[in-house]
């Protein structure tokens, strides 16, 4: 399975570049004449399909060929800049529902556009986001929708770039802010999706009106239903800083969790000798448990895996999970190519494809003579496989790698069986009227006790550290796992393990050729109630505020910057900033700072004020006015400048955020 799988990862990826059926035609139709060539000289069709050594290449066009149908059969519908600026509204099915603090997110796969002169166009793939508040959908509903769209664009408040790009991959092009009253559902649907969503928000209810704590509460609604909307912001930085965000995120970890327990419980099974009804049983209760969950896509691709693996235990003698693993990929990627793009199916591939190649062979301790050991050995060789394996992927994409992953993994993830299994046990006695005490008090303690290790670990300081890996290094470092890993699976190992190390050796060599050092800069943020910034040092990032209705300064290194929000201006201000340039008065001193760049920001609190107010306004590098201005003011302010012949004036409402060299 591993030559159908790349062959059709590669058609997907040049999809993007080759749209159209023909692309996908060529390759499949040179294919099968491959094929009837090697049946034609050697008349045995199974030889032909199977034991030739030639079979690859057929194999290999075959996919590439379907890779390639795939990606232009999900390939988004394509307008042009007049037409979307036309359009009024249309109707569309839900797909997604995520609820934040500030609003609700709504994905939608458009099925009619309307534009403003009553035309209605017919969409194949079309999918936009739509931003809202206060209004009632779930996934699967027709919704008829009225709004203007706009290119999903990068939030020029970070520096961080490419959610744009990473949207656009998934399909998604354009967004609105609708209005409520915007919104109206055309037909509730009954499908599948619906009803799933139906229970979980069931699910969820109960929970919230049970005898739990709060943040007990909170947890629970993540942990066992994927919903992190609800944890507090320090919370899912502890997790993420401890290397343990994955408890938060409902996935495979989750899944292999619960199928375990499925099937300790139904051991008796095994001893009236219905080894594989046994494990079809538990397959049913995971795809159950994905339902009442929501049918997330990291856990419908996780059942999908763990089906394939079964499947293969039944038609085979011997099980190969391997294989299942690359056959539930490649059955997940002709479903929605856009997936291969999705971080969470590159994690939980490479971490069960490290798992299953690494753990059985490096774990010392016989499983029949000393079965305890041997699971204490293989939980701690199960998360160093899986974080040593994985690390580049959270360096490239998280730009963070967290130190403390192996003691708070070895700490917790022992715990989670447990207490998952109490968690199910309590949730399916609350939705049926039976709020256990007991079980209350587990949960709670529990909880209590994953926070006190995570605060244990990390009360010394945050140890994470700040790296971003190159798009090479993790190609190489991920192609020196798997074939590390084939290598040690194999007789003859040392041609493998030769190229392994060359592999390993080369993502970390070339990274400080390939990796440009980041500047250290500030980055004014175009905000409208706060006074913000994004310091950046390399990699790290921090978010500082300047207080309202006040003056203070931000020393960094080089720079100097001066906040001022109110009219107030005293004798102290007007001492630190002499008419001469580069000069500074602190208390009694007087310092040359010729290497030292100044920058002013005026906020709203300076309303009463004008720019010839402020002593040495000539000599900054950089005046700085601030969204909260209204807009009459700011108009004032630059036309003052214009007169004071001050040429280094920069409005955050106009030209957008400001990025400065430290």
């Amino acid at each position: 399975m591993l030559i159908p799988l790349i062959a059709t990862i590669v058609g997907i990826l040049c999809g993007e570049y080759l749209n159209g059926p023909i692309y996908g035609f060529i390759p499949v139709v040179t294919a099968l004449c491959t094929y009837i060539l090697l049946l034609r000289k050697i008349h045995i069709p199974v030889i032909a399909l199977k034991l030739n050594r030639f079979h690859s290449i057929w194999i290999f066009l075959l996919f590439l060929g379907l890779g390639l149908f795939s990606s232009w059969y999900h390939s988004v519908d394509s307008y042009n800049n007049k037409f979307i600026h036309g359009i009024e509204g249309g109707t569309g099915e839900v797909t997604d529902v995520n609820s934040y603090a500030s609003q609700d997110r709504i994905k939608v796969k458009v099925s009619n556009l309307v534009d403003n002169t009553g035309k209605i166009t017919t969409c194949r793939n079309f999918k936009v986001i739509l931003n809202t508040n206060g209004f009632s959908t779930k996934k699967g509903d027709v919704l008829l929708f009225k709004c203007k769209f706009s290119p999903i664009v990068d939030n020029q408040n970070y520096r961080d770039r490419g959610y744009a790009a990473r949207m656009q991959r998934m399909g998604y092009h354009y967004t609105s802010i609708v209005d409520p009253d915007n919104l109206k559902i055309k037909r509730f649907n009954g499908s599948l999706f619906s009803k799933s969503s139906l229970w979980r928000d069931r699910i969820e209810r109960a929970l919230e009106k049970s005898s739990l704590e709060r943040s007990t509460v909170d947890f629970l609604i993540a942990f066992l239903l994927g919903d992190k909307s609800f944890i507090h912001s320090d919370i899912k930085e502890a997790f993420s800083n401890s290397g343990v965000a994955h408890v938060l995120a409902l996935s495979g970890m989750h899944v292999a969790i619960i199928m375990g327990i499925l099937l300790v419980l139904l051991f008796p099974l095994s001893l009236l000798g219905w080894y594989v009804p046994r494990y079809w049983v538990a397959v049913v209760g995971i795809w159950l448990y994905a339902f009442f969950t929501g049918l997330a896509p990291s856990t419908v691709r996780a059942c999908i895996m763990a089906t394939f693996v079964v499947l293969s235990m039944t038609v085979q003698r011997k099980r190969n999970a391997g294989n299942a693993l690359l056959a539930a990929c490649l059955v997940i990627l002709l479903m929605d190519p856009s997936a291969v793009y999705d971080v969470g199916l590159q994690l939980s591939f490479l971490s069960v494809a490290s798992i299953l190649l690494f753990v059985s062979q490096l774990n010392p301790i016989n499983r029949h003579l000393h079965p305890r050991l041997h699971l204490i050995t293989s939980s701690i060789l199960v998360s160093l496989v899986a974080t040593l394996s994985t690390w580049v992927l959270v360096s490239y994409y998280f730009k963070r790698i967290p130190i403390l992953f192996l003691p708070a993994n070895l700490l917790i993830l022992p715990l989670l069986p447990a207490y998952m299994s109490v968690a199910l046990a309590y949730t399916v006695l609350l939705i049926i009227g039976y709020d256990v005490d007991a079980l209350s008090w587990i949960l709670n303690h529990g909880y209590e006790l994953f926070i006190m290790i995570i605060d244990n670990l990390s009360c010394h300081g945050n140890y994470t550290l700040d790296f971003r890996a190159t798009l090479p290094m993790v190609l190489l470092w991920i192609i020196g796992v798997l074939v590390l890993g084939y290598a040690l699976n194999r007789q003859k190992k040392f041609i493998a393990i030769v190229v392994s190390v060359l592999m390993f050796v080369g993502s970390i060599v070339i990274t400080p050729f390939l990796t440009s050092p980041q500047k250290d800069t500030i980055l004014f943020q175009k905000k409208y109630r706060e006074i913000s910034m994004m310091l950046y040092q390399g990699e790290s990032e921090t978010r500082s505020c300047f207080p309202r209705n006040s003056i203070s300064r931000l020393k960094r290194r080089n720079s100097e910057i001066l906040s001022i929000d109110c009219s107030n201006i005293t004798d102290s201000l007007s001492n630190s900033l002499l008419r001469e340039k580069n000069i500074y008065r602190y208390g009694n001193y007087i310092v040359n700072g010729n290497q030292r760049k100044r920058y002013l920001l005026l906020s709203s609190g300076f309303e009463k004020m004008n720019l010839k107010d402020i002593p040495g306004i000539e000599n900054f590098d950089k005046i700085i006015l601030h969204s909260s201005f209204k807009k009459k003011k700011e108009q004032l302010l630059i036309k003052e400048a214009k007169e004071l012949g001050l040429k280094t004036l920069h409005s955050l409402r106009m030209d957008g955020p400001l990025e400065i060299e430290m």
